[in-house]
């Protein structure tokens, strides 16, 4: 299936929030880089691209030296979409996209330096090619570099730079900037304490296609943190989250299952999401399905 946004596959969730003391659960998500192929929607940012997908017509447009049709490519190299995968070639497009002056290629190469796919690792080096792509009106760049200077990777740590790079990400329109800079929101990290705000920067990640937003926001509402207490619209935005394959919403959703908080109760359900979660990285999932799996069921 063809991404629908820009950028290359994230690294792993970072470390999650402790447990949470008032549910069986899992607690509120954290800051994550990109997890999904961010791709920008050729129809409304370069209409005249090859489409992703069609590969004698992106390989004879990037030998044309379009640049925006190198990164189509590469995409497809990376992904192995309708050709080999070869992650160092892909490296090698959105070079050649970078250097021809597309910044979303400076942002894959970025991510790819960072994960040391395709090239060697080199956090530093994605660190100028994400300033690179934000200096250049990418917004996906802008929040990728958020995330390393918030965390202090290739580059000093500084959690209110991150803030400013988040707020230029969302405002740019990256739908997974919106959900971090509510993260820095919701635990006044670089920024002052403002839970409301938090939510709504949850919102606007979860209703443009963040399913980590879309969790962090279904915590709010189970908390009555920054919005009202609604369970039932925390049960349905971490099934948005679970279903957008965000583990640690799956892990949420569970722990509602297993409490019968704004959903029946279904035991079954609640082990099957923690197994779920787990098997995507989620270590509180994996903790939860242990517990369940060894505590006795209920007559």
């Amino acid at each position: 299936m063809v991404p629908s946004r820009w950028l290359s596959i994230g690294a792993t969730l970072a470390a999650m929030a402790s447990i949470s003391a008032t549910t069986p659960g899992c607690g509120p998500g954290t800051a994550v880089p990109p997890e999904a192929p961010n791709v920008f929607r050729p129809t409304e940012v370069a209409p005249h691209a090859c489409k992703v997908g069609d590969l004698s017509d992106c390989t004879a447009r990037c030998d044309r030296s379009e640049a925006v049709s190198c990164v189509h490519l590469g995409l497809m190299y990376e992904a192995g979409q309708g050709v080999a995968r070869d992650e160092a070639r892909a490296a090698a497009l959105y070079k050649r996209a970078c250097d021809g002056g597309e910044p979303h290629g400076c942002s894959n190469l970025g991510f790819m330096h960072e994960m040391g796919r395709g090239v060697g690792k080199d956090e530093a080096g994605a660190v100028a090619l994400y300033r690179q792509a934000c200096d250049s009106g990418d917004a996906h760049g802008c929040g990728n570099l958020g995330f390393l200077v918030e965390t202090g990777r290739g580059v000093g740590k500084d959690e209110a730079r991150a803030v400013t790079l988040y707020k230029q990400a969302c405002d740019g329109g990256d739908a997974h900037g919106c959900g971090n800079l509510g993260f820095t929101y919701e635990t006044g990290k670089g920024v002052e304490k403002d839970e409301a705000r938090a939510a709504a920067l949850y919102k606007t990640a979860c209703d443009g296609g963040d399913a980590h937003g879309c969790g962090n926001l279904g915590f709010m509402y189970t908390q009555a943190r920054g919005v009202g207490k609604d369970e039932a619209r925390a049960a349905a935005l971490d099934t948005q989250a679970c279903d957008g394959r965000d583990a640690h919403g799956c892990c949420n959703l569970g722990a509602l299952y297993e409490s019968g908080t704004g959903v029946v109760r279904d035991g079954a359900r609640a082990a099957a999401l923690y197994m779920q979660a787990c098997d995507g990285g989620d270590e509180a999932g994996c903790t939860n399905l242990s517990r369940v799996r060894s505590t006795p069921t209920s007559p």
